[in-house]
């Protein structure tokens, strides 16, 4: 627990009108997200300049506070165990729409998030979202795993391969059963019984599918990967839900499983699995035709768009991609040049931070400045560069340069997606994608800071931080 924590605490329920002003509260990985039932007592300025805040933002009915990974978790457990608040819904996660001036953007905002919430597009990306994002910290650890366990191979410990393969399969535990977990969290976020997701994985997956010939060919374990996955536990889910309300009496307790189960599997057998098997071997065709052909100028528009699709909330609706693109090529060309965006972000923070004449904001900047360059750009973007609106376009154009750079030099990562920025470094595929990696990084950098110095901003932050 933060030693600021109870000060953080006090301060947050003084701005927001007391305790009994908040309907509802919860967190990501590093906002803390909480509802009032009187919006006429909450003080924006004052929630601004809590210590350790790095910014806020109104997004539909929510009030973000961002506050850094692990703070987020923490503090939102703090409130909870002192007051029980309700807890916010995944489904109440609404677009980060920033406002530097909430009263004067109000509209502008509710407009957008209506927008938003009437999108079935958004509305799938969010459901995505929900499934992967409890599997990041898992991905995270195992991917610095496997990426210690190389770099200790290659140094120190390269007379001890029995000690750096012990780490290796430490790392890779999150991806041996990935498609159970995908699974039993794609069927709960359908609906349906979480356990049928576990389910209808291992039939997907089960060796014995290789022996079993269906219209003149064999089965394919695993064929489709994530995708198949996906698919099934939505089909799964709808079919389970059919089933229950058909079904009366103690012989549900029976039947729903066995029908759910029999009729899922044999929809993912006979349709789905063919079916993703055959997109996911064009979507890594696609992809390695779009970066062959395209080069930097691909390279450019992916990276350069990155940060939009973060501040929007929807771009951990690419993970499934990201692991497709894993499974089918044995190693990810996206991720790196998406990854650009957080060095893009870093440089126009650095410049933000170097001709602003508020002392506080210049803290305020460093203090998010480490996890930005480990890849944890949100405090950046909605505490700096976003509601300068100026530097936030600064940062998009150094994306895109060194996304360009990544994408001629085809840097690769060895794992799916979850660290991303400098510790990326630890997982690339091979030493020339290490440089390049790194060269791009450096451009993404430089870019951002050169043109957000260009673009100016406006520093209306120094009456109220200085």
């Amino acid at each position: 627990m933060p030693a600021n924590l109870p000060y953080m605490y006090e301060k947050i329920i003084e701005a927001v009108g007391g305790v009994g002003n908040i309907s509802g509260l919860g967190c990501c990985m590093t906002r803390l997200r909480f509802t009032v039932k009187d919006e006429e007592l909450v003080n924006v300025p004052a929630l601004r300049r809590i210590q350790d805040v790095a910014g806020y933002f109104y997004a539909g009915s929510q009030h973000q506070l961002i506050v850094g990974p692990s703070t987020a978790g923490k503090l939102a457990e703090y409130f909870h165990k002192q007051y029980a608040f309700p807890a916010l819904s995944q489904d109440s996660v609404q677009m980060a729409v920033t406002a530097v001036d909430p009263s004067r953007l109000a509209e502008a905002t509710r407009s957008a998030v209506k927008r938003k919430q009437t999108s079935r597009l958004s509305r799938i990306c969010c459901r995505i979202g929900n499934i992967f994002l409890p599997l990041i910290p898992a991905y995270i650890g195992s991917g610095l795993l496997i990426g210690l366990s190389n770099v200790l191979a290659k140094t120190i410990l390269a007379d001890f391969p029995n000690i750096t393969a012990l780490i290796g399969v430490l790392g890779q535990g999150i991806f041996f059963y990935l498609n159970a977990v995908v699974g039993y969290q794609a069927n709960k976020e359908f609906g349906g019984t979480p356990a049928f997701g576990v389910a209808f994985a291992g039939i997907l997956n089960a060796p014995a599918l290789a022996h079993i010939n269906l219209f003149g060919s064999p089965l394919e374990p695993g064929k489709g990967g994530v995708l198949a996955i996906l698919f099934v536990c939505w089909i799964g889910s709808w079919l389970e839900k059919k089933i229950r309300q058909q079904i009366r009496g103690s012989a549900e307790i029976f039947l729903t499983p066995l029908l759910s189960i029999f009729g899922g599997g044999l929809i993912a057998l006979l349709f789905i699995q063919p079916l993703a098997g055959k997109a996911s071997i064009l979507l890594a065709q696609g992809t390695q035709w779009m970066l062959a052909h395209g080069g930097i100028g691909v390279g450019a528009i992916l990276a350069g768009s990155f940060l939009p699709l973060v501040m929007l909330g929807i771009h951990q609706s690419l993970v499934p991609i990201h692991q497709q693109l894993m499974d089918t090529l044995g190693a990810n060309p996206l991720f790196p040049i998406l990854c650009m965006a957080g060095a893009g972000q870093v440089g126009a923070a650095l410049a933000v931070c170097y001709k602003t004449r508020s002392l506080a904001f210049k803290r305020l900047i460093k203090n998010a400045l480490p996890v930005g360059l480990l890849g944890i750009g949100e405090p950046l973007i909605y505490g700096v560069t976003l509601p300068l609106f100026r530097p936030f376009i600064g940062a998009c154009i150094g994306a895109a340069f060194g996304g360009a750079v990544v994408a001629f030099f085809h840097v690769t990562s060895a794992i799916p997606f979850g660290v991303s920025g400098l510790v990326l470094l630890l997982v690339l595929s091979n030493g020339n994608s290490v440089l390049f990696y790194l060269a791009g990084y450096v451009v993404s950098l430089l870019v951002g800071f050169l043109v957000t110095c260009r673009l100016g901003f406006d520093d209306f932050f120094e009456d109220n931080w200085s």
